[in-house]
């Protein structure tokens, strides 16, 4: 089970922080990087750049990010989502067959996030998430 929350913060256009709960006997895959069970959080940058994030580990943002994810916001007035969701699909492909791979988010009256890529902070190369949903 995965349970998200997602607020604003701020005046004007506002930086979004997307709280996760990952509560599953597997991993899910964000790019190149493995989500384990535990509390995550998403910061969106800044406001010249509303498609970067930044990924933590546990609510809070005391320490470095774990991973940089570029997304592209996908708005659509008539698909307004009701609460915070997390976007997958199972990859059949790779090598990890069966392997939840998270492609985006979405959150309540603002749109779907799609992810199109995720640099880990242990991999300073970028990693291309493949995403349909």
């Amino acid at each position: 089970m995965i349970v998200m929350t997602a607020t604003s913060l701020a005046q004007g256009p506002m930086k979004k922080k997307v709280f996760m709960t990952v509560n599953v006997p597997f991993e899910l895959r964000m790019g190149d990087y493995l989500l384990g069970p535990g509390k995550y959080a998403l910061y969106q940058v800044s406001q010249g750049d509303l498609n970067l994030f930044y990924l933590y580990r546990g609510d809070k943002m005391t320490h470095s990010p774990i991973a940089s994810i570029r997304t592209v916001c996908a708005f659509n007035a008539l698909h307004r989502p009701e609460k915070a969701d997390i976007l997958w699909r199972v990859d059949e492909e790779s090598g990890t067959p069966n392997t939840p791979v998270v492609t985006g988010w979405e959150i309540p009256g603002e749109g779907r996030w799609q992810i199109i890529s995720v640099v880990s902070r242990n991999r300073h190369r970028e990693m291309t998430a493949s995403s349909s949903y």
